[in-house]
């Protein structure tokens, strides 16, 4: 039934409903981003954007680090990051 499939999956060779697991998503998002000569990239990389995109949308922080699994200490470090360039871009941006 497709209601009960996990979200990201994908069917093997004999047809049946695979989960998409980390490793395998990574993978395949770089062999496109290689066959399109842009680099590679890691998970790391989408826990940062969700991060960023749940922030921009005044979502609670802490309800953002809870949900992104991270460490308290590297979610304060990352969360002074974002401010500090989020406050740069709005400081350069202009009213049209």
């Amino acid at each position: 039934m497709v209601g009960h499939n996990p979200l990201f999956s994908w069917r093997d060779s004999r047809g049946d409903i695979r989960p998409m697991v980390k490793t395998h998503a990574i993978e395949r998002v770089n062999s496109i981003l290689m066959t399109w000569g842009w680099g590679t990239t890691f998970g790391h990389s989408f826990q940062i954007g969700g991060t960023s995109f749940y922030l921009a949308k005044k979502v609670d922080p802490e309800i953002v680090r809870i949900a992104g699994c991270w460490k308290l200490l590297a979610y304060e470090t990352y969360i002074r990051a974002f401010e500090q360039i989020s406050l740069l871009h709005l400081a350069n941006a202009t009213i049209l």
